[in-house]
C-alpha cells in the first residue's frame, strides 16, 4: 500500500542537508515503496552498476531505487537485520560506501564527501540498534512511532481534516506519552 506522498515529503525535509542529485524521478516514487510507518533517516546520490540511483536509508532497510529514463524501476533492499558489515573511503570530492550481507555485497560510489561518512555512521547505529533489540526487524520504535504519527496528524490538518485546535490537542497527547 502506497504512502502519503505529503509524509515522506515532509520526513525528506526533516532530514536536512543530504545530496539526492539526479534522483528526483527516483524521490517522487518513494511514497509508492515505502511502508506505512517506515522512516527515512538518511538519503544520497550515488553510482551503482554503471547509473545514478537513490539510497535511502529507513528504520527497516537500506534501499536502493534507480527510475529508468522512459520508464521502468530497478529496486534493491538491504535489511538492516541482515547486514554484516559497512565500509566507507572518502575522496578529495566524493566517497564510497560498501554494504555487505550473507547473500552479498552493494559498492555505492561517487557520493558527495560531506554525506560518506554520516550516511555509514547513520547505517551502523541503526544496524547495532536493530541487533541489540531497540529496533525489531520490519517495526519502528517507539519515538519513531511518535514520529509517523505526528506526521499522519500533520497531514490531516494541512488536509484540512483537523482543525488547529484538534492537530494541537492531539499533538500535545502524543508528546505526553
Amino acid at each position: 500500500m502506497a504512502v502519503d506522498k505529503s509524509i515522506i515529503d515532509q520526513q525528506i525535509a526533516n532530514l536536512g542537508d543530504f545530496d539526492q542529485w539526479f534522483t528526483k524521478k527516483e524521490r517522487n516514487h518513494l511514497h509508492e515503496v515505502l511502508a506505512p510507518g517506515e522512516t527515512i533517516h538518511a538519503m544520497t546520490s550515488g553510482f551503482l552498476d554503471g547509473n545514478t540511483w537513490l539510497v535511502t536509508v529507513t528504520d527497516r532497510r537500506v534501499l536502493f531505487l534507480d527510475k529508468g529514463m522512459i520508464f521502468g524501476l530497478k529496486q534493491m533492499e538491504m535489511p538492516l537485520s541482515q547486514i554484516s558489515a559497512i565500509a566507507h573511503k572518502t575522496g578529495l570530492l566524493f566517497g564510497k560506501i560498501e554494504v555487505s550481507t550473507a547473500g552479498g555485497t552493494k559498492l555505492i560510489d561517487m557520493i558527495e564527501k560531506k554525506d560518506v561518512t554520516k550516511v555509514a555512521q547513520i547505517i551502523s547505529d541503526l544496524v547495532n540498534r536493530t541487533r541489540n533489540g531497540q529496533l525489531a526487524p520490519n517495526q519502528s520504535s517507539g519515538a519513531t512511532d511518535v514520529a509517523s504519527q505526528l506526521e499522519r496528524l500533520a497531514a490531516l490538518k494541512n488536509q484540512g481534516i483537523l482543525t488547529e485546535a484538534e492537530f494541537q490537542q492531539q499533538k500535545a497527547k502524543l508528546l505526553s506519552q
